[in-house]
């Protein structure tokens, strides 16, 4: 341990004491930790740096004691923020990834365990990436991640320290943890007024600027409230930045010291150490322990941190901080990476390993790996040995948009299998490529994206995200079978592609194939989506109403889940369908029944259920069962043409035929209203009526299933003399 010259610094025998737990016991002083995401170590003044000013970090930095370094164990806003509210590694705590991951319930927090311990708990955080669904929030009284509708991804620093504050003043009687999220300096770098012309060639020092400008408001509340001096404040950031020292320019895809060496700064109450540096390694991961014991709360078993203020063990030196990415993998279809530093070298496990000697090239130039040291086999032995399960992300659409707004692409949910995936080291250059693809894509500039997407699959056809993008863009253009080319292209080229997305692919298809008219082909996809186990429900279910529509009620029954798993108004329904038409009347009813437990004003339940009455020749029944979907939904051709069957039934013609007339304007294609419209004209007396009517069913009614109405039509028309 060196030192910073300070005034005031406790002598070495009160240091020693402190360092060894000696002397007064813990008291429950206020714990804050303030978390300023992506912030590089290095662009601190308290680091060493002079081109950007931080007055607020800087005084915070002269009243604790600084560790130089610091290590986060993912290079991610929020797997890293899992590791320092765990204490556990990111394959431990379940959280690997930004996107398609969230903490479970089972697993302790930080927050929790404060909880229980008698502690007031709030939080507030400036990015969606920490919004309170992915299980972060577990055990804080107050989480507030309640944005600006106008800006719906990340807030102001300023605007989430105001909302901690007032929450802080509302505690009374208990001590209080808390947690503050600063999304500056996260790209992109647009730092407020006076930082933007201040730092105007280099934005993202104004965003560190601007994030400071943000702590100090918090220190000022602290010193206006008298919490400053008894607590117990962190500072530090999540992971750094790349800013292209290596290739890339903002974080998640490296490993390079710029990505996970952050600032750590731990005010102790009375400012006690103040000004002493830590140099020896390390983690994130160690806070959990740390603020645990110095409040005299238990912490849960098994936390893999060591305690920053306890005394060093004897092998502290041989010790090695292990951080990973697998962004890589799951976002863009490239190898994961994992690393072990210690105090002298950083490994980067890689298909093409990387060995850096940290005190003779600190910024990691010079790649030792090729030399086979005793260092390099040492730790890569070690790093085999540890058990990292494969991750199984689970990311909808709207999440992987919405983080891609905040710069999170995701253009290849990669499969679980790593090997043989190229070498990000090799890749990195197309990186800036698919963030500007993302940029284009989701500010609509569909032109834009027409221009870009086909060099980019020209030089890595295998990226399905890229197919899809390229296909909604020609969608939106209304060019739907350029679409559905593409889409067809990626899914025979998506052999390293997550089935999940595939599926998300399939599902794309059908929707352009059936809004181009192309039902037949819609349902070529669905059934070959289905035979390679990739249909989703939704798929099944529109598979399962094609297939009864054409008589195959027991390959739709199959599509279909068995009757207990079926817990939803929807599924339920088909299932209902597709039972009445294989004749199983009551289970068919039972099935319906269920569906409207759940749903009670379902439109589509309610008129299947008139279906069903009309088979069993109820037509009262039917009638009103098709009344209360038209009561849902006035317009419902469907159900008008249900209506005037049971109004026909009843002997009400007239109304039948206006029932009819109805769905027809609704709806053209409701080819059984123009059917029976026709034939009951005739009946009434109107045969140039009947016979427009049978002439437009002919030509409208899919020959399949209407096969025999169809010639019944011919025979009638054949049979009528022409209109006078």
């Amino acid at each position: 341990m060196s030192r910073m010259p300070a005034r005031g610094a406790p002598p070495l025998l009160a240091l020693a004491l402190a360092l060894t737990g000696c002397g007064p016991r813990p008291v429950r002083s206020p714990v804050i930790l303030v978390s300023v995401d992506t912030l590089r170590a290095d662009h601190l003044p308290a680091y060493g740096y002079r081109r950007v000013e931080t007055p607020a970090i800087d005084a915070l930095a002269r009243d604790s004691v600084r560790f130089d370094n610091a290590y986060c164990q993912v290079p991610l806003t929020l797997p890293s923020h899992a590791v320092i509210l765990t204490g556990l590694l990111p394959s431990q705590n379940g959280v690997r990834d930004n996107i398609g991951f969230r903490l479970s319930e089972k697993v302790p927090t930080l927050a929790r365990v404060f909880q229980a311990a008698g502690y007031a708990t709030g939080a507030a955080v400036s990015s969606l990436a920490l919004r309170s669904d992915r299980g972060l929030s577990a055990g804080f009284d107050l989480y507030d991640d309640r944005f600006d509708p106008q800006s719906p991804d990340e807030r102001p620093g300023s605007q989430t320290v105001e909302k901690l504050t007032t929450w802080i003043e509302t505690v009374s009687g208990r001590p209080v943890l808390a947690l503050l999220h600063l999304y500056e300096p996260h790209a992109p770098y647009a730092p407020p007024e006076p930082y933007r012309s201040r730092y105007a060639s280099r934005l993202y020092d104004g965003e560190i600027a601007a994030a400071d400008a943000a702590v100090g408001r918090l220190l000022a509340f602290l010193r206006g409230h008298d919490l400053y001096d008894d607590s117990i404040l962190v500072f530090l950031s999540d992971h750094g930045e790349g800013l292209n020292d290596h290739g890339e320019q903002e974080h998640g895809v490296f490993l390079y010291r710029e990505a996970i060496r952050v600032p750590l700064l731990v005010k102790l109450p009375g400012r006690r150490q103040a000004g002493q540096v830590v140099s020896r390694p390390v983690g994130l991961i160690d806070l959990f322990p740390t603020l645990a014991r110095l409040s005299g709360v238990a912490g849960p078993p098994g936390l893999q941190g060591l305690d920053l203020f306890a005394v060093p063990p004897k092998n502290l030196a041989a010790r090695r901080l292990y951080s990973e990415t697998l962004y890589p993998r799951l976002a863009l279809g490239w190898s994961d990476l994992s690393s072990l530093t210690d105090s002298r070298y950083q490994y980067i496990e890689a298909p093409r390993p990387e060995l850096y000697d940290l005190a003779a090239d600190p910024e990691e130039r010079r790649n030792l790996a090729s030399g086979d040291s005793a260092a390099f086999r040492a730790m890569r032995m070690e790093l085999e040995k540890l058990r990292r399960p494969e991750a199984a992300p689970r990311a909808s659409p709207e999440e992987i948009r919405n983080l891609g707004s905040l710069g999170y692409i995701s253009v290849s949910r990669g499969s679980a299998d790593s090997r043989d995936l190229p070498d990000p080291k090799d890749k990195v250059a197309a990186l800036a490529r698919y963030k500007r693809l993302f940029e284009l894509f989701y500010a609509g500039r569909d032109r834009d994206v027409l221009v870009l997407a086909p060099g980019i699959l020209a030089e890595d056809p295998g990226v399905l995200s890229v197919w899809r993008m390229l296909a909604s863009s020609r969608e939106r253009l209304g060019d739907r079978r350029g679409a559905a080319r593409d889409l067809r292209n990626g899914i025979s080229r998506s052999a390293t592609s997550a089935s999940e997305e595939i599926a998300q692919a399939y599902e794309q298809l059908t929707g352009v194939l059936e809004k181009d008219g192309e039902g037949a082909g819609a349902q070529r996809a669905l059934e070959e989506a289905a035979r390679r186990g990739l249909a989703t429900d939704a798929m099944k279910i529109a598979l399962a109403r094609r297939l009864s529509d054409f008589g195959r009620a027991a390959d739709a029954l199959a599509l279909l889940p068995a009757e207990a798993g079926a817990d939803d108004a929807a599924t339920l329904d088909v299932r209902g369908t597709v039972l009445a038409q294989a004749g199983r009347d009551a289970q068919a009813r039972a099935a319906f029944e269920r569906a409207l437990g759940k749903d009670p004003r379902n439109e589509s339940v309610l008129e299947h259920l008139g279906m069903l009455s009309l088979r069993q020749k109820d037509a009262v029944a039917a009638r009103t069962w098709f009344e209360k979907a038209l009561a849902r939904e006035p317009g419902r051709a469907s159900a008008l043409t249900g209506l005037g069957l049971a109004q026909a039934a009843m002997g009400q013609e007239q109304a039948a035929f206006d029932s009819w007339t109805r769905a027809l304007a609704a709806d053209p294609r409701q080819v059984d209203a123009l059917y029976n419209r026709a034939i009951l004209a005739g009946r009434l007396g109107r045969p140039d009526e009947a016979r427009r009517g049978l002439e437009q069913f002919v030509r409208a009614a899919p020959p399949g299933p209407y096969a025999e109405k169809i010639a019944e039509a011919r025979r009638l028309l054949k049979a009528m003399r022409p209109a006078s």
